[in-house]
């Protein structure tokens, strides 16, 4: 099921998602398909088609892919790079203009990521150089080193800016759970390229601070939003971020390397993989959005699902319990039977709580690539070791 579904959607974004007139990928796709031919780039879905295409590609049994690959990254390094300052900007017209220079942490972070798969793939040390250098701008801009943690966005020239929201939606805090777990994601990625001891104390750095401020003994799990002094400033539970953190912190500790810290995190992991199952999970499989203020989302995104499904799949690998791997299965079946848009192709981004999908939401768009949902079948299908039966 994972090598059909990934090769169908491989074959959704270079068909549906590619424009071959212009010879890239659309910024913005409807549900039906049709392209939104004027929507503006933004660097978050331009960095997540670099990384998927780059870590696709090194596989040629999923087929050649390489070209989009080498286009994602010509696009990054001659549109959203800063030449004068460092890094790389936020959102960019569909005729080249910079719309939005401001320089997002979790955006750096998608980068240093992206091009670190890039690397592995072609051994482009131009990519190898940008992915380091981005590194040691947020260490020296992004860092705060006296309370510690990453401080969520700067201006251009990276100085301080009052508005420093991931996205409208988002709480106007300094400090956030989720660029932290992608910034431990995009470290762990870095440190397969570069011995250099720096990048391991910045994941150790990261790591700590699950374990110290973001994880809530009381709730058993991770808090989002805090203000400079890691005061809590929010009260939400996500299912799909507890659950991405599991596992991608046990990457971390491994990339590290030292043992304490391995079996400190694999403790944390299965208690929050555990939480997740007991309160997050549906009797279909499915995995709630999130709580909030008490509230609970009925609805069901396509992130959270495949987050879990590598989530429970990490945590059998960790335990040896059976329970974890029907979990794994059964959230697997739920988006074959309920995420899957079989008529037209890719994932829809939501279904509500009668299991039926929300078309008003593009299925490629700013913040929606072949991340989620293609890293899953990746690691399903580099974890059961059957790349060599295929």
């Amino acid at each position: 099921m994972a090598h059909a579904n990934l090769q169908s959607l491989v074959s959704w974004w270079c068909t549906y998602g590619f424009d071959e007139n212009s010879n890239r990928f659309y910024a913005e796709v409807q549900n039906d398909n049709t392209p939104c031919s004027r929507s503006s780039f933004v660097i978050i879905q331009r960095a997540r088609l670099l990384w998927f295409f780059s870590s696709l590609s090194q596989n040629k049994k999923y087929g050649d892919y390489r070209k989009y690959a080498d286009l994602q990254y010509e696009e990054l390094i001659q549109s959203f790079y800063d030449k004068d300052h460092g890094g790389f900007i936020w959102e960019l017209s569909v005729d080249g203009e910079a719309i939005n220079k401001r320089k997002q942490t979790y955006a750096q972070a998608f980068v240093i990521y992206a091009l670190s798969e890039y690397y592995i793939l072609g051994n482009n040390e131009h990519a190898k150089s940008l992915a380091i250098e981005t590194f040691h701008l947020l260490e020296s801009n992004a860092f705060d080193n006296i309370k510690l943690g990453y401080i969520e966005a700067v201006n251009q020239k990276w100085e301080h800016i009052d508005d420093v929201r991931l996205s409208p939606k988002d709480m106007n805090e300094p400090k956030t759970m989720n660029t932290h777990l992608h910034i431990l994601e995009a470290y762990t990625g870095l440190s397969k390229i570069t011995t250099d001891q720096e990048i391991s104390e910045a994941l150790k750095k990261v790591l700590n601070l699950y374990n110290d401020k973001f994880y809530n003994l009381e709730t058993g799990h991770f808090q989002l939003f805090f203000d400079n002094d890691w005061n809590v400033k929010s009260n939400i539970i996500s299912f799909g971020h507890d659950i991405e953190s599991a596992w991608l912190m046990q990457k971390a500790a491994y990339a590290v390397g030292d043992n304490d810290l391995i079996k400190k995190v694999a403790e944390l992991s299965l208690r929050i993989t555990d939480v997740t199952i007991r309160e997050g999970r549906t009797a279909m499989g499915g995995i709630k959005n999130e709580v909030k203020n008490g509230k609970q989302d009925l609805t069901f995104d396509w992130w959270p699902q495949a987050e879990a499904v590598v989530g429970f799949l990490d945590a059998y690998q960790t335990s040896g319990q059976e329970e974890y791997l029907e979990a794994a299965n059964q959230t697997l079946l739920f988006i074959d039977g309920n995420i899957l848009n079989k008529e037209n192709g890719e994932w829809h981004w939501r279904i509500n709580e009668n299991l039926k999908p929300d078309s008003t939401i593009t299925k490629s768009n700013a913040w929606k690539a072949p991340y989620h949902n293609g890293r899953m079948y990746l690691e399903i299908l580099k974890r059961i070791n059957i790349d060599d039966q295929l």
